[in-house]
């Protein structure tokens, strides 16, 4: 089992999969497709929150990691970010997930 950790821990390095992460949820915020004003949205800070490693699902026929980032404004947790990559560090998927009604609603 430590083997296994060590392994996928090295993965999501050589992949950059925290950086990549970080990238693309700027990337979303930024995006004309985001339904949040950029003036608010270019506030977020983001914070790494976990690595999760899937080996098996109903839709997806290959392995593959999702990366989550914590999504802060003005100190307080408004959603988070999920990059989803196959174990070659290849994008498949990615959601940016605003939590807090309020500012949803604004």
């Amino acid at each position: 089992m430590e083997d296994l950790l060590t392994n996928l821990d090295k993965l999501v390095v050589e992949h950059k999969l925290e950086s990549l992460a970080f990238e693309g949820a700027k990337q979303w915020a930024a995006s004309e497709d985001f339904d949040i004003d950029y003036s608010i949205a270019s506030q977020f800070k983001y914070d790494f929150h976990a690595h999760k490693l899937c080996f098996k699902h109903e839709f997806r026929p290959t392995p593959y990691i999702e990366t989550y980032l914590n999504i802060t404004l003005d100190e307080l947790e408004v959603g988070y970010y999920c990059w989803v990559s196959d174990l070659n560090g290849e994008i498949l998927d990615d959601m940016l997930v605003i939590t807090d009604n309020q500012l949803k609603n604004s």
